[in-house]
């Protein structure tokens, strides 16, 4: 018995689902602004915590590009014929980074 959605060897499956440039762009903005985040916390606990504008400014740019690339991938989600692959990482990764910048700015609030 054939299993649903296995192939044979050999045998050339064809699929027109692409990957969505709004979902590879979210991807890639997830990544950006993960790796300017690490890059700013790194330089500000080196200088105490007294790193300056120029950091704080760094971080709510990451918080910008985190909600932006948030929406673009849930509107790539909502396109027909696509591979889910780079929409759904983008999601999740820009989805948690704007809960930790927000837990992040919660408590420099209440400090």
């Amino acid at each position: 018995m054939k299993k649903r959605g296995h192939k044979k060897e050999g045998e050339l499956r064809l699929t027109d689902k692409r990957h969505p440039p709004l979902g590879i762009a979210s991807f890639v903005l997830s990544a950006v602004s993960f790796i300017s985040f690490a890059a700013a916390c790194i330089l500000s606990g080196q200088n105490g915590g007294n790193a300056g504008i120029g950091i704080g400014l760094i971080g709510i740019l990451c918080l910008i590009a985190s909600i932006t690339g948030f929406i673009m991938a849930w509107a790539s989600l909502h396109q027909e014929n696509i591979r889910p692959l780079f929409p759904t990482i983008g999601s999740v990764v820009n989805g948690l980074l704007i809960i930790c910048y927000m837990i992040l700015y919660i408590l420099g609030v209440a400090a």
